[in-house]
């Protein structure tokens, strides 16, 4: 984890360079609204991803478009799934990757 002079600084955006583009708050905002703070259904999904591409899209970010389309072909696998939404309850990821305690 890379840190600063005063503290820690968590990496958001795995397989990009967090340091350029502001890319880390983007993907900390992406991150939230796929899991902790967010989830849904399809629509809260697409509009999470949109989000993070005009951001990215807004910073001059030349891996705006390729983050977009692998949030596309992946997100389904890690976004947090509510009842009744989709086919099962939660985060796919979860089943096959246990929490630490």
């Amino acid at each position: 984890m890379p840190t600063d002079e005063t503290h820690p600084v968590r990496d958001y955006c795995y397989f990009l360079d967090h340091r350029k583009y502001n890319r880390n708050r983007g993907c900390q905002l992406h991150d939230n609204a796929y899991g902790i703070n967010g989830g849904g259904g399809e629509r809260d999904r697409w509009s999470a991803d949109t989000a993070l591409y005009r951001r990215m899209r807004g910073e001059g970010d030349p891996m705006a478009i390729p983050t977009f389309v692998a949030c596309f072909v992946y997100g389904w696998f890690f976004f947090n799934y509510h009842p009744g939404r989709w086919l099962w309850r939660g985060q796919l990821l979860r089943r096959f990757v246990k929490a630490k305690s």
